[in-house]
């Protein structure tokens, strides 16, 4: 009789602990926890990296290698490192999301910089600031999609675009980061009209950048927004 009401309890506390068992606790839940945590910690030592790499080449006043270039060759070789490695659920938590940098990195990268800019300087040089960021960033991003599309007409490669995706990859190269130039600029103290319009355009180049790429997206084959022409995108730098 007692082991009649063990077993019995035995497997009423099996049931209820059966029942009880979070569906989220699975081995491929704790599996893509533990890669995320890796992620989010390769992350944190690359920018612990590169602040630190900043600090000694300020302290020692080195002005051969900037602290950018270090930064991005560390992110090229453990981007490498990542790509080669065999898990996959690493490499989808640390892949570039540009939805993600649109809308939560890029607005305080241009907040900050806004603040930094000299202002009078910049309103005395506006025109020719607002032509090389709307004009040239659009000759820069349709010149980049016309080569582009030309060589995949080329049988070389085996390379087949349209003349839309081919405009979306001069829209991204087009928005030029000048960092290093400015950083030099600084080091060297050119002329302050020079500083501004490089300045300047870097800041505005990346929203015109944006709304191209995002208008040539609406047109890509099977979007019902018809074709890709001129005007449709001298409309979406206007307005």
């Amino acid at each position: 009789m007692a082991e009649f009401i063990r077993d019995v309890l035995v497997d009423g506390l099996r049931k209820r602990a059966e029942d009880d068992t979070d569906p989220d606790e699975s081995p491929e839940a704790g599996e893509k926890e533990l890669f995320t945590s890796w992620a989010l910690f390769i992350l944190i030592m690359l920018l612990i990296t590169a602040l630190f790499t900043s600090y000694i080449l300020q302290q020692r006043k080195v002005q051969a290698v900037h602290e950018t270039v270090i930064s991005i060759f560390a992110g090229m070789v453990v981007g490498l490192i990542i790509r080669l490695s065999p898990g996959t659920l690493i490499q989808s938590s640390v892949s570039f999301d540009y939805q993600f940098f649109f809308n939560l990195l890029l607005p305080p990268i241009i907040l900050a910089s806004g603040y930094e800019l000299h202002q009078a300087n910049f309103f005395r040089n506006i025109g020719t600031i607002l032509t090389f960021a709307f004009a040239g960033t659009f000759i820069s991003a349709l010149v980049l999609g016309l080569i582009l599309y030309l060589w995949s007409l080329i049988p070389l490669d085996g390379l087949s675009i349209s003349f839309v995706e081919a405009f979306s990859v001069g829209a991204t190269l087009s928005a030029t980061d000048p960092v290093t130039i400015l950083a030099i600029f600084n080091v060297y103290k050119v002329e302050p009209k020079l500083y501004t319009v490089i300045f300047g355009e870097s800041i505005l180049n990346d929203a015109i950048a944006i709304v191209l790429f995002e208008t040539a997206q609406r047109y890509r084959p099977g979007r019902a927004a018809g074709s890709l022409t001129l005007i449709s995108l001298f409309e979406a730098v206007a307005w």
